[in-house]
C-alpha cells in the first residue's frame, strides 16, 4: 500500500515538473517568434496588386523599388526585423526611394502613393517600438503598409496603361 502512495507522489511530482517546462517553452517560443505569425499576415484581407509587364520593364532600373518589393515580401512572411530599432535606416531608405524615382514614373500621383507608403512604414515601426505592442494593432499597421504598397503598384500600372493608349483628338 505504501508503495502505491510513493508511486502516486512521484507521478504527481513529475507531472507538475512537465507543466513548468511546457509553460517555459511557450514563453520562449513567443519571445523568439515575435507576436505576429505568417498565418496571421496571410489572413489579412486586401487586394494585392502587382506590377504589369510594361511597368516592370520601365522600372527595372529602379533599384530602391526592388528593395521595397523585397521588404514587402519579408513583411508578408512576418519578418519585421527591418522596422525594429532601425529608424535611421528606414528614413534613409524612404528618402532614397523618393529621390531615385525614374523619370518615367515621376508623377504627382505616384509621389503621393510613395508618401503614403513612407507614412505607413513609420506607423508600423512605431507600433513595433512599443514596449508591449498589441498584436491586433500591429496587424492593422501591417495591413496598412501592405495596402499602401499595393496602391502604389496600382497607380504605377494606371500611369503606364494611360500612356500606352493612343487617343486621337479630333
Amino acid at each position: 500500500m505504501k508503495l502505491h502512495y510513493c508511486y502516486l507522489v512521484l507521478l504527481l511530482l513529475f507531472s507538475c515538473n512537465n507543466k513548468e517546462e511546457q509553460s517555459t517553452e511557450l514563453v520562449n517560443k513567443e519571445e523568439q517568434g515575435g507576436l505576429i505569425t505568417k498565418e496571421a499576415v496571410e489572413s489579412l484581407k486586401y487586394i494585392d496588386y502587382i506590377l504589369d509587364a510594361k511597368a516592370v520593364r520601365e522600372l527595372s532600373s529602379w533599384q530602391k523599388y526592388n528593395e521595397l518589393e523585397a521588404l514587402v515580401a519579408s513583411v508578408k512572411e512576418a519578418d519585421l526585423t527591418f522596422f525594429k530599432d532601425n529608424h535611421e535606416v528606414l528614413k534613409t531608405f524612404m528618402d532614397d526611394l523618393k529621390t531615385t524615382i525614374p523619370e518615367a514614373a515621376n508623377t504627382p500621383a505616384i509621389l503621393a502613393r510613395l508618401k503614403i507608403v513612407e507614412t505607413s512604414g513609420y506607423k508600423l515601426e512605431d507600433q513595433l517600438m512599443l514596449t508591449q505592442p498589441k498584436p491586433k494593432e500591429v496587424l492593422a499597421a501591417i495591413k496598412e503598409f501592405l495596402v499602401s504598397f499595393s496602391n502604389l503598384n496600382l497607380q504605377i500600372n494606371k500611369k503606364f496603361e494611360k500612356e500606352s493608349q493612343n487617343i486621337q483628338k479630333p
